[in-house]
């Protein structure tokens, strides 16, 4: 199969936008955010309090790519970039994604 991609560029691109690096920050600001907003939520999904969420648990870079929602008119081109959190036991807590127009900016972010 011919993939229509030049991964050595797609790599390019993701270092030299520091796609992962910003999107750790956007994950802070997501859990600094939820913690201000709903503290008992959080302690209930993260099992911990957002202090030894920042300094304890592991972010994961997890994957990144292009992708195209046809359910927008005209479609909709956008970069997704997810993070695993691991708590300090290593077992898997949630994802963040985050969700970026072609000109890196930020228009929506999820943690699952």
């Amino acid at each position: 199969m011919n993939i229509p991609m030049d991964f050595k560029k797609f790599n390019d691109f993701i270092h030299n936008n520091h796609l992962f690096n910003i999107t750790q920050d956007n994950l802070t600001t997501c859990l600094k955010n939820w913690w201000l907003d709903n503290k008992v939520s959080f302690l209930q999904d993260m099992n911990t309090d957002l202090e030894t969420v920042l300094k304890n648990y592991k972010f994961e870079n997890e994957g990144l790519s292009f992708s195209r929602s046809y359910s927008y008119d005209p479609p909709m081109d956008y970069i997704s970039v997810w993070i695993r959190i691991y708590d300090e036991e290593n077992s898997y807590i949630c994802e963040y994604t985050a969700y970026y127009d072609l000109n890196l900016k930020i228009f929506d972010d999820k943690i699952s």
